[in-house]
């Protein structure tokens, strides 16, 4: 199993796990449920923000190890660790053109 399914199974786990707890806090204490939902949901919004902090930068999906020192090939980054292409992720302001057209090229054909 690579890193990033563990990462998303540990997500999945804690949130079932918060859920499990608030409601078993909720029918046991008698608190009322509106507090106790915004308490959950503060503390799944810190744990999978903790959990996740890795994502922010050019980690391997492997294994996890750190590649922004790592160099960048044509099919992206390879682990020194587990031999994992990760392909690097880039940062655009404009989606990608698929095609382009162009409306002045159409009246040359005419």
């Amino acid at each position: 199993m690579c890193w990033l399914q563990k990462l998303r199974l540990r997500v999945f786990a804690v949130l079932v796990a918060l859920t499990f707890a608030v409601i078993g806090v909720v029918g046991i204490l008698s608190v009322p449920v509106l507090p106790a939902i915004g308490v959950a949901l503060v503390a799944a919004y810190s744990m999978v923000n903790t959990m996740t902090t890795k994502l922010s930068a050019i980690t391997c999906v492997g294994c996890g190890s750190d590649l922004s020192k790592s160099p960048s090939s044509t099919y992206g980054t390879v682990c020194s660790n587990c031999g994992t292409t990760t392909q690097p992720y880039q940062h655009s302001t404009q989606p990608p053109m698929l095609a382009s057209f162009d409306e002045d090229s159409d009246s040359d054909l005419a």
